[in-house]
This record gives structure tokens, sequence and C-alpha cells, in this order.
């Protein structure tokens, strides 16, 4: 599978200041940010004008980015979750959902922009903390 020289990335998060940083790491390790939405609803509204690489979801209030990580794997989007919740369970219910990763939000400045870029090459992750 071929990785875009410059990926483009749609971010899902309901905290303005996450997606502020990970703008900024995705940036400077050379991917695009196509979109930013702060609920599942934007998001869909934003994949009518718009096709990203990768979506990089949390999830959300009421688990509401579990579901949109199954719309998305539907569509054939592939998706990353990035949350605070370490309990494995979630990581399990993200990857039933058709996540190809998990990452915890306390490994992402670290890992994140390499797992995306994994991620892209078809791989399949979790990160070293949400799989403890």
């Amino acid at each position: 599978m071929r990785v875009p020289t410059q990926p483009a990335i749609l971010l899902v998060d309901d905290h303005h200041g996450v997606r502020e940083a990970m703008v900024q790491l995705l940036e400077e390790n050379g991917m695009t940010i196509c979109g930013q939405a702060s609920s599942v609803e934007e998001a869909v509204a934003l994949l009518d004008t718009q096709r990203p690489d990768l979506v990089l979801v949390d999830l959300l209030p009421d688990d509401a980015g579990l579901k949109l990580v199954a719309d998305l794997n539907s569509r054939g989007i592939p998706v990353v979750v990035c949350s605070s919740r370490q309990n494995p369970e979630y990581a399990r219910r993200a990857l039933d959902a058709g996540a190809r990763a998990y990452v915890a939000k306390g490994d992402a400045a670290r890992t994140l922009p390499r797992i995306l870029k994994d991620v892209l090459e078809g791989w399949v992750l979790i990160s070293p903390r949400a799989a403890e």
C-alpha cells in the first residue's frame, strides 16, 4: 500500500485544545489537516466535501466515536482512535468497530505520527499504554 506524501487527516475530538495540539503535531510531521470536527455530525458533514486518507477519532461522550468508527470503516476510510480511556475494553471495542489503531492520548506526542504512517501502510496497531 502506498502512503500519500502528505496524508490528509480529519480530526474528530470534542476538545478544541486537543485538536489544536494534534494539528501542530501532525503538520510538523508532514501531514495535512483536511478538517476538524467536535462531533459525529460535524465529521459526517465534512465527509460530503473532504476525502481524508485517514480519520483520527476520540471516543467522544457516550461512546459516539465508536459509532463513527464503524461508519467510517464501512466507507473504507482508515480510522485511528486516540483516547484518554486506557481500559483495554475500549481498545477492543474500537478495534471491533473497525479502527486500525488505538493510541492512548498520553502516548500521542511520542508515537502518533509514526502510527498514522504505519496504519496508512496497512498495519493494525495498539500503543503500549493502551495495550497494558
